[in-house]
């Protein structure tokens, strides 16, 4: 199941369904990554004291600007404690599936994988950018009239079969 996720009314706090079992949980999201990892604290999980210096740190001026992670390395807690350094051993991993992990090295989520080699991957993604080149054309058909229609029709079926 795809991870559900609604922001929260201060930047970096989201709701997530950590459990895919519709229970909403209020998170802290550090950083998402391009494979549609998040990377995330509960923050159940934090005292009264660590609510208020997370709260501190979600409504900085800076702090739409920058990832909460790249945020918290540039500052330093009323401790005298790099708050990315205090914050960091609660962090843990969802991957796109909802799959929650601790982060470590050599772990990482790709949310699905893609087991085609690279050349299907090429002719795939180039009958991609033909099949919306035809679609582009057929709806200017629409425009144009019905001898244009024809063409595209024949353009769009040679353009779809793939390339051996």
């Amino acid at each position: 199941m795809a991870l559900r996720m609604y922001e929260g009314s201060l930047p970096h706090i989201h709701w997530i369904d950590l459990e895919a079992n519709g229970m909403f949980v209020e998170c802290a999201v550090m950083k998402k990554d391009r494979l549609g990892n998040v990377y995330f604290f509960p923050l159940k999980s934090l005292d009264t004291v660590d609510k208020g210096r997370l709260a501190r740190i979600v409504k900085n001026r800076q702090a739409r600007n920058f990832e909460l992670w790249e945020l918290m390395e540039q500052i330093t807690l009323n401790n005298g404690v790099n708050a990315l350094d205090y914050f960091h051993q609660l962090v843990e991993m969802i991957t796109a599936n909802g799959k929650r992990v601790r982060p470590q090295e050599g772990i990482i989520g790709t949310g699905l994988v893609d087991t085609r080699s690279e050349a299907e991957r090429q002719v795939s993604d180039k009958n991609i950018a033909v099949a919306a080149k035809a679609a582009a054309d057929a709806a200017a058909a629409a425009v144009l009239g019905s001898n244009f229609q024809k063409g595209v029709a024949e353009a769009t079926t040679a353009a779809t079969t793939p390339e051996k």
